[in-house]
């Protein structure tokens, strides 16, 4: 193998630049709106019980997209698509800006429906990750990979923590709609700069789209989301619950059987064979639900009035966004120290630890939420937690497949993390709508999320995070799982 010079290495650093920009950004847009997930009901009032599909349908879409985009990455060339994919998620984000706009122009009013499809279309946007993780697997020397790719998931956290700061201040001073058109610029510049500093690698390995296995996958994650959100109020024996409960087991069971026939399946049923493979991805879906109930569940928690047994009544979302900023400043931290730690002590061991730490953050939630300083206590333990898992899980994928496999392994990865993300807001939601109380406001009445409400949802949370370390530590790869470089398996330019 020859050794890279120093251009080589320069295009590197700027290449992972970009890429790490655009992770950056991506989860910039999707936490900015968090804080204003209250404000946003003013806006739907009508429609507030689709509110959790802000985030849900982006990460369902997004469950659909990630391996789409990462097999045409495959056949067509992950540098091509990779920019299809970020225009397309321009168009989003500048649709997302004008909803209700666009609402009021088609309907007389604003409607939710156009921003949730806008939200769909940055859904697309998910792709954009697998396909970085391949870039750098195809062009990187293979002992700088795993820092690689930790510093690109580690940008996921500083997403966070500028995200719920600057986005809490965007949404508390103008329109959270607002929050899209200052980021739209950004991601504009960011494309171009895609288009020139990343190179073409031309590894392409061919086959063809899985659309029977996508479009069966969506359609089990969408008749399980709409029936959590629906079943409250229509009943959970309602006949049209229970529909779309039988549709979603139908519909894995026709994914798992198209799954194991299709010659280039979106999850490759031999990879899970693999306990590495396999351990990241059921960690990746716990991981996913976790992060997202606690997302979901905050924003409202610090606005609950103290009328109803709320503990701040914080009454906007910049402020909300300072509170959770202790969480976010800890994952900045976190985030690429955990990349050095999983060299030094396995990207396993560094998952394990990581769940365990998000395990005692959801208890330290439960006990400690009285004021800002128990708070600050409650974030900086989750969000250390949330800060290793996202750090190691993708690694622990890198050390167990080979390169040819990984477009397909990341992807899986990146899935599993998606569908949890889409689960774990709807699941909060499905909790705190059992918990309302009446709240009083002259001669107006409505209804609340009960403190008790938040509570529960932290138990729950508790109870996945600790099923993700009870498979983080069962899971771990073994001896046999780690690949070994193959010639076939490096790229043409660093063969020998």
């Amino acid at each position: 193998m020859r050794s890279p010079d120093k251009a080589d290495r320069g295009h590197n650093a700027a290449m992972l630049i970009v890429l790490a920009s655009m992770a950056l950004i991506t989860m910039f847009v999707e936490i900015m709106i968090v804080p204003a997930l209250p404000t946003m009901a003013q806006d739907f009032p009508t429609q507030t019980s689709w509110l959790p599909w802000v985030l849900s349908i982006y990460m369902l879409v997004g469950a659909v997209a990630t391996p789409l985009a990462g097999k045409l990455g495959d056949i067509y060339g992950k540098k091509r698509v990779l920019i299809y994919v970020m225009s397309v998620y321009l168009v989003a984000l500048l649709g997302s800006g004008f909803s209700i706009d666009i609402s009021t122009a088609l309907f007389g009013r604003a409607d939710i429906s156009v921003l949730l499809f806008f939200r769909a279309l940055q859904g697309v946007g998910m792709g954009m990750f697998t396909l970085s993780f391949g870039i750098v697997r195809d062009t990187f020397p293979r002992d700088k990979i795993p820092v690689a790719i930790g510093m690109i998931s580690a940008m996921f956290s500083v997403g966070v923590a500028v995200g719920l700061v600057i986005g809490g201040y965007i949404t508390s001073v103008a329109r959270w709609s607002d929050a899209f058109h200052v980021v739209l610029p950004f991601f504009f510049v960011l494309t171009v700069a895609a288009s020139y500093l990343v190179p073409d690698t031309r590894i392409v390995h061919g086959g063809r789209l899985d659309l029977p296995g996508a479009f069966t996958l969506g359609a089990s994650v969408t008749a399980l989301l709409l029936a959590l959100t629906q079943g409250e109020s229509w009943g959970w024996g309602d006949p049209a619950t229970l529909a779309l409960f039988a549709t979603f087991a139908a519909a894995i069971a026709a994914f798992i059987a198209i799954e194991l026939r299709s010659g280039d399946p979106i999850v490759r049923p031999s990879l899970l064979a693999n306990r590495g493979v396999l351990g990241g991805n059921v960690v990746a879906l716990f991981v996913g639900i976790c992060m997202f109930m606690v997302y979901q569940t905050l924003p409202y928690f610090l606005e609950t009035p103290a009328a109803v047994g709320g503990r701040f009544g914080l009454a906007d979302t910049f402020t909300v966004g300072l509170y959770m900023l202790p969480s976010a400043v800890v994952q900045l931290f976190i985030g690429p120290f955990g990349g050095s730690l999983s060299r030094k002590m396995g990207a396993s061991n560094v998952l394990a630890l990581g769940m365990g730490i998000m395990t005692a953050g959801f208890l330290s939630l439960v006990f400690l939420n009285a004021d800002f300083w128990q708070l600050t206590v409650s974030m900086v333990i989750f969000g250390s937690g949330v800060a290793l898992c996202m750090v190691s899980m993708i690694n622990v994928v890198v050390e167990s497949c080979p390169q040819s496999e990984f477009g397909v392994a990341s992807g899986m990865n990146t899935l599993f993390r998606i569908v949890g993300g889409s689960i774990g807001p709807v699941l909060a939601a499905v909790i705190l709508s059992a918990n309302m109380v009446a709240f009083h406001v002259g001669p107006k009445v409505i209804y609340l999320y009960a403190v008790d409400g938040y509570v529960t949802a932290w138990w729950v949370g508790f109870a996945f995070a600790l099923v993700g370390l009870a498979a983080a530590l069962v899971l771990r790869p073994r001896a046999e799982d780690r690949c070994e470089v193959r010639a076939e398996d490096l790229p043409p330019s660093n063969a020998k």
